[in-house]
């Protein structure tokens, strides 16, 4: 499946263009690391908010909902063999997002994506975190919980598997023959929760566990006709 960057959903929250939290899409600046450090909740235009100030449960006031649609055509060089050469996918992808602060300490970015080739909705990257800040040793410390269903979709910098080249790219196309099993093989088939903290805005921790969850298998899991096994 597809990754998704930007959606307007959290433009429409903190009321910020997307080069405010994007330098280079998916990379994020400063304050997009902030942003989600804080559990996507900010709401207004300084990154130094807190999250959560309110004793009340403030649950989001409009719902955070954005789309993506992805229309493809792919033809080949060398027509292929009793085979139609032009591959059109309408869509090859269609994608809703749940996104954005949903209540005073509690946010994520949540997925569910249609794809031509299955023809059916499925899960697809999702990272919902619970954050909160204080004091450690006199310094700014922000800390909170992880919950996600794809090995570095969680990273604050945006920069690791989950979040690399190719960003776009045709599901008639021939895939990498060999590729390490964190980069996209573990995608939507283990379920994470972990912690992070940032202190200082210095000192960045992130440490996460997950199970294998094999997507569309019985349960309980066996392992029987997974790529893989329990990690």
């Amino acid at each position: 499946m597809e990754h998704a960057y930007a959606v307007p959903s959290f433009a429409r929250q903190t009321g910020l263009s997307c080069n405010v939290c994007h330098s280079n899409p998916p990379e994020l600046t400063a304050f997009g690391r902030n942003f989600k450090l804080k559990g996507y909740v900010l709401t207004d235009m300084t990154a130094n908010d807190k999250v959560g100030n309110s004793k009340s449960l403030l649950l989001s006031k409009y719902i955070p909902l954005s789309a993506m649609i992805l229309i493809s055509n792919t033809a080949f060089q060398a027509n292929q063999s009793a085979s139609q050469n032009n591959a059109a996918g309408f869509p090859q992808q269609l994608s809703i997002f749940l996104a954005g602060g949903y209540a005073s300490h509690f946010g994520g970015l949540a997925q569910i994506t249609y794809t031509h080739s299955d023809d059916h909705f499925s899960m697809d990257n999702t990272d919902l975190r619970y954050a909160n800040q204080g004091k450690l040793r006199g310094k700014d410390w922000e800390y909170g919980i992880t919950l996600n269903n794809n090995p570095t979709v969680e990273d604050v910098w945006n920069s690791t598997p989950a979040w690399g080249f190719p960003w776009l790219s045709s599901e008639s196309g021939v895939s990498p023959l060999a590729s390490p099993l964190i980069d996209g093989a573990l995608g939507q088939d283990v379920a994470g929760v972990g912690g992070y903290s940032m202190w200082n805005d210095h000192l960045y921790t992130d440490v996460t566990l997950y199970r294998s969850e094999h997507a569309g298998a019985p349960t309980p899991v066996s392992g029987t006709g997974q790529p893989y096994n329990i990690i």
